[in-house]
């Protein structure tokens, strides 16, 4: 084949979105379109995309998490694997309607829902959705993730509403699903309920007071929310409390201003903290979770206490409140009340504390504790068929495996998020999912004049109305991973299920994880997935957030299209570790673009200088010179390191290795030496080029999709299997010689920083005169590298040993000792010595430390130790060597 010429620089914009095209155009993203890869078989391996809200357009979240799973989805399909990667959006239902309200108000619309009514209102929103999701659908392409888009899915499509209603009906004729009264979370702005886990605390400075309800009243509370006191119906204290321990039963009638005289049972409750205010704690069961709690243990000892509400719908006080303050917003009603407290004497002390507040994450308002009639899953009561709660499944899936088979195990990583997960499910309430939006799945449910109906359309007759409010969005977002496959149908693709991968954020660890597997292990009896890795949050250089309001918010797009994706890939994957934040700026998608411009730089020289295309020919492993040696064993090891990463989700330091390899193993040293020996090298580097493009593809597709057409056109990429260590164990398992081209290297790099040290001029030749000892025959043989590789050596003579050169710079490689003759400053040649001596002796000192440590020595591979032990040694000669001179 006839050499050829690549452009001097990669320009992303001349490449990306036509390979993109490619990549679509051959089928490959869709896995039955998958070609057999010879000695592998095939199986199916699945990634559902956490559909990203149709609220705007993607951030940089959104980036990481499309880089992360199209390495996995690219690494399984090189590997053989029947890869499903499956994109969505996910209408996200508060968060949509929350964000369209807003821009209808700031256009002139004061309050959408009533000005526009149901159907309008929705119009509008679903106006928006189809719009962001077709901005978000070519962010994701853009991005180069290789999903399946023939099987594109969305929360609220019609299949998906289908799979939504079913799971509904199914757990509602299970009795999970009921209509209670319970208290919930209430947002007064967005006039909706909201889970426990859609809250934000918000630390904001509040008063702590101290008072009694009357003057005979023997026990004193404290509270920051004075003016919910007003509906008490009882004092708790912890049973084993000796101050209060007679009051236990009694039951005291106190006039506060309520609408009737407030009746106050003093109750036991072992939760209550005795040193905390003054142990004794106000019950307001209709405006707390915790003390709706304590009213629901008092009803099941059948010692009732009285549930009064006092706040309404509007975040007014209500009618129970008293006359004084019924219709007065909440902090009105509490500064009306204290100054009355304060009147009567009953205030003991005002304290300024700083106090986490639960807000709406949408509509960012403080919540409200109210008692309503809404739509709830118990996840407490025993499944008919299972004899387990929906809580045991959840647990039983990331402990013992779903009924008890360590097959339908969920492996969480980082492992200590699972602890974190079993607590969560330890405090888990009933999940209200009943939600007063317009945007969403409507609960399948009609009325009629008392009869209710759950199915999946409306039931004949007339009179028949349906329930007006929607769904927890979580609720259809739990059903992702089977949903998404064509569930409930009979032939939905249960070979794609248990997914193999899922990745998310820990912020929404109980949000959508949690979710998914409480749905699937009900509805399927099996795990959603596998394996979760669980990624940290992206944060500014500073450590902050990104958000629009901080004013750091950086457009992935913008970054793409200065630096280009592969890029920004690798600067968001790079340095990355499970769990943890990770801090993203631009200088780090600049050093990502300068190893994306070295491997192409690389590339086009070997593609350029030598007669490359693909082949199945093997290396002939006659005549391989050291170099050659080394890289080929230098390129098994990579081969296994990231394929070993990879499995692990070390995609970090896969990276690194990949890094390392390219830019010094192969740029700086193996290519470098292959200027001055030609034998072997056009097969060698046939195979070292291909083979690294194959392991760099998962991390930079464009650029190495570029760079492989130019070598051979008619195959992509994409398809291609990846490379085996064995093809390089085969070569170089015949010798010992796989490290000789480390000594050399070694005695390059003493030479080039003793001239450096000494401030030799670049360009000055010197001779080099190096006492070899038993590797005399070894440097001999390598002289020309010695000599040619930056060293400004032109003259080298290799003894066995000899006597010690004045008027020379000297350097030792372990036992070998080296003179550079004709560039000596003898003042500076002995300080530089005398430096080399204590620092040698610093890492020597270090070193007997390390491996004085028997944790070390009995916990490390023996591999390692064996090698901490070589260093010892090497660094005793060479310090040896430097005091005898």
């Amino acid at each position: 084949m006839s050499k050829k010429e690549l452009p001097k620089t990669y320009n992303p914009a001349d490449y990306e979105d036509a390979i993109y095209a490619k990549w679509e155009k051959s089928g490959f993203f869709n896995p039955d379109n998958l070609p057999a890869q010879a000695g592998l078989k095939g199986d199916p391996y699945s990634i559902m995309m956490p559909p990203p809200n149709v609220t705007g357009v993607l951030h940089l979240g959104h980036a990481l998490e499309n880089s992360l799973m199209d390495i996995m989805a690219r690494y399984q399909r090189m590997n053989g694997k029947k890869v499903l990667l499956l994109p969505g959006t996910d209408h996200a239902a508060v968060a949509t309607q929350a964000k369209v309200e807003k821009i209808l108000v700031e256009q002139g619309i004061k309050n959408p829902r009533q000005e526009l009514g149901r159907e309008k209102l929705l119009e509008k929103i679903r106006e928006y959705a189809e719009e962001s999701k077709s901005t978000i659908l070519k962010q994701i392409k853009k991005m180069g993730t290789s999903c399946d888009w023939s099987r594109l899915a969305y929360t609220f499509d019609e299949k998906r509403c289908r799979a939504v209603n079913e799971v509904f009906i199914k757990m509602y004729n299970d009795g999970l699903i009921y209509r209670g009264n319970r208290v919930v979370n209430w947002s007064v702005k967005g006039q909706s309920t909201c889970s426990d886990d859609e809250l934000v605390h918000v630390e904001r400075p509040a008063k702590f007071y101290t008072f009694k309800y009357s003057k005979d009243f023997p026990i004193a509370v404290a509270t920051t929310r004075p003016e919910t006191k007003l509906g008490d119906t009882a004092v708790a204290v912890n049973p084993n409390d000796k101050r209060y321990k007679k009051y236990i039963g009694q039951i005291f009638t106190v006039d506060v201003g309520a609408a009737k005289p407030l009746e106050i049972k003093i109750i036991a409750d072992e939760a209550v903290d005795e040193t905390f205010g003054t142990g004794a704690v106000g019950v307001t069961p209709a405006h707390s979770m915790v003390d709706f709690e304590m009213y629901e243990k008092q009803k099941a000892k059948n010692d009732p206490i009285a549930l009064i509400s006092v706040i309404d719908q509007n975040g007014k006080m209500a009618e129970a409140a008293g006359k004084a303050y019924a219709g007065l917003p909440v902090l009105e009603a509490r500064e009306k009340f204290v100054k009355w407290l304060k009147k009567e004497k009953l205030l003991e002390k005002e304290e300024d504390i700083m106090q986490n507040v639960g807000t709406s994450d949408r509509f960012s308002d403080a919540i409200e504790v109210l008692p309503m009639t809404q739509w709830f899953i118990d996840v407490n009561k025993k499944i008919p068929s299972k004899n387990k709660s929906l809580k045991d499944l959840m647990r039983e899936a990331v402990t013992i495996g779903h009924n008890g088979d360590k097959e339908q195990k969920v492996k969480i990583t980082p492992e200590r998020f699972e602890k974190v997960y079993l607590n969560w499910i330890d405090n888990l309430r009933d999940w209200c999912i009943s939600r007063q939006i317009w945007w969403g799945h409507r609960i399948p449910v009609w009325y009629k004049e008392g009869e209710i109906f759950v199915g999946l359309e409306k039931p004949e007759g007339e009179g028949w109305i349906q329930d007006e409010d929607t769904l927890d969005t979580w609720f259809s977002s739990g059903l992702w991973t089977f949903s998404t496959l064509g569930w409930p149908e009979k032939n939905w693709e249960q070979n794609f299920h248990p997914t193999s991968w899922m990745q998310m954020g820990y912020e929404i660890l109980f949000f959508w994880m949690a979710r998914m597997i409480l749905m699937s292990t009900y509805a399927l009896d099996q795990i959603p997935f596998r394996d979760v890795y669980i990624h940290g949050m992206l944060r500014s250089e500073s450590g902050k957030k990104f958000s629009k309001s901080s004013g750091n918010n950086i457009d992935p797009i913008e970054v793409i299209s200065k630096f280009g994706t592969d890029a920004l890939r690798l600067s968001l994957i790079g340095g990355i570790a499970p769990g943890n934040d990770s801090k993203f700026y631009e200088e780090k998608v600049e050093g990502a673009r300068n190893m994306v411009n070295k491997l192409w730089n690389i590339s086009r020289y070997i593609i350029t200088n030598y007669e490359l295309g693909i082949t199945n020919e093997k290396i002939n492993g006659d005549n391989l010179s050291v170099a050659d040696l080394w890289v080929l064993k230098k390129m098994q090891d990579l081969i296994i390191d990231v394929k070993f990463n990879l499995d692990n989700y070390e995609f970090s330091q896969a990276i690194e290795k990949l890094k390392e390899f390219t830019r010094d193993i192969l740029a700086d040293w193996y290519v470098e030496a292959s200027k001055f020996e030609k034998d072997n090298k056009n097969q060698i580097l046939i195979h070292i080029l291909c083979d690294l493009l194959k392991l760099w593809h998962p991390f930079v597709p464009f650029i190495t999709e570029a760079i492989w057409g130019e070598i051979k056109k008619s195959n992509l990429l994409i398809i291609e299997k990846l490379p085996e260590a064995n093809y390089y164990t085969e070569i170089v398992k015949s010798t010992n010689k796989t490290y000789y081209f480390d000594l050399i290297k070694n005695i390059i790099i003493a030479i080039r920083n003793a001239r450096a040290e000494n401030n030799v001029e670049p360009a000055k030749k010197i001779k080099a005169v190096i006492y070899a000892g038993n590797q005399k025959e070894l440097i001999e043989s390598q002289a020309h590298l010695i000599k040619n590789l930056r060293t400004g050596i032109s003259e080298l003579e290799v003894l066995e040993k000899g006597e010690k050169l004045s008027d020379a710079i000297y350097v030792a490689v372990g036992d070998i000792e080296i003179y550079l003759l004709g560039a000596v400053d003898a003042e500076k040649e002995k300080l530089r010595i005398e430096k080399e001596i204590a620092n040698l002796e610093k890492i020597i000192a270090s070193a007997k430390v390390r491996l004085a440590n028997k944790e070390f020595t009995d916990k490390a591979p023996a591999e390692i130790v064996k090698k901490e032990k070589e260093k010892l040694k090497n660094w005793q000669a060479e310090l040896k060597s430097l005091k005898s001179k």
